[in-house]
């Protein structure tokens, strides 16, 4: 029965996801086309030749000279076949560079969201455990100084720090793992410490908040009268009851930051999808634009599925109907 239930609820939620991707793809498509700039313009350049013909065969070229349902159709035909296109800028398939970019932005989401919750799970789980003592109060300011504070400034402040004034990392670039280990880390030690400060902020509060909630709860006032240690409660009854909406909450914020790392990609030159995607709209890059925000989408819808049916099976007490 439970089997059946939770097949039914993963369908439902599959076919949602179809209507937001579907929906989405609209929107993408219709916002491209109303921002503005001329992508004819930027395909002939400053000193091209802008006679009616030329403009008319790019514009053929381009596929702009069709009704836009009809521009709409073959683009959403294409993104199914997994062709995102090609580049206005350099002729390039979209596909191969928006895949090559995400694998960018995804290691540094990664290293950020790793080092992030190895730091805000115990410093959460303690201050919630020890509310209002000293700890507790260091990890609120720290918490609420962080979210406060705009990542570019807090990676701004980095560079002064350790590039400017130490002179112990290089302040931008981006260097792949397999050309180069050593570099690597270092490009990319920076841009991870500006975003996981960040999400120690975030995922901090949340741990202090559901471990207080869950500590004064009936179970675990038992699980105390009764004489078990501290570290088998902490670990068995409150960490446990936590763990399948922490899950939720670093799925959200994985899926949120393939589109919210731009700012930080662009200061520390880190090339992936989001210093990419600031490129393709200063260059009027439709496919690249429409290819690069579409990744993201599907992404974020994915991994918003994946986030539910995961919370279906780690916490069997969900109502699925």
């Amino acid at each position: 029965m439970r089997f059946t239930s939770t097949l039914k609820y993963i369908c439902r939620r599959l076919l949602m996801s179809i209507a937001v991707l579907f929906i989405v793809t609209v929107m993408i498509f219709v916002i491209v086309r109303l921002s503005p700039g001329d992508p004819v313009q930027s395909r002939i350049g400053p000193y091209g030749d802008y006679s009616a013909e030329n403009v008319a065969r790019i514009e053929a070229e381009m596929g702009l000279d069709k009704p836009l349902p009809v521009q709409y159709g073959i683009w959403l035909k294409d993104c199914l076949k997994g062709n995102l296109g090609v580049s206005l800028r350099n002729g390039a398939s979209v596909t191969e560079i928006v895949m090559e970019k995400l694998a960018v932005s995804v290691e540094l989401i990664i290293v950020s969201i790793i080092f992030a919750v190895i730091i805000s799970i115990p410093l959460g789980i303690i201050s919630g455990i020890k509310s209002g003592s000293p700890i507790d109060q260091i990890a609120s300011v720290f918490s609420t100084g962080f979210l406060a504070m705009p990542s570019f400034c807090t990676g701004l402040l980095l560079i002064v720090v350790l590039s400017v004034k130490l002179n112990i990392l290089p302040a931008n670039g981006y260097v792949s793992f397999a050309e180069n280990p050593m570099m690597n880390i270092q490009f990319l030690f920076m841009p991870a410490l500006t975003l996981g400060l960040y999400l120690i902020a975030v995922l901090t509060r949340f741990v202090r908040s559901e471990t207080m909630e869950v500590a004064t709860s009936n179970y675990v006032r038992t699980a105390r009268a009764k004489g078990l240690p501290s570290s088998m409660v902490n670990k068995r009854y409150i960490l446990k009851n936590i763990t399948t909406t922490l899950v939720t909450v670093v799925g959200i914020e994985f899926a949120t930051l393939l589109g919210g790392t731009v700012i930080v990609e662009q200061l520390f030159g880190w090339s992936g999808l989001g210093w990419y995607i600031c490129q393709s709209v200063a260059n009027r890059d439709y496919p690249a634009v429409q290819g690069s925000v579409l990744v993201i989408a599907v992404a974020f819808v994915l991994i918003n599925l994946l986030m539910d049916i995961l919370y279906v099976i780690l916490d069997p007490r969900i109502e699925l109907e």
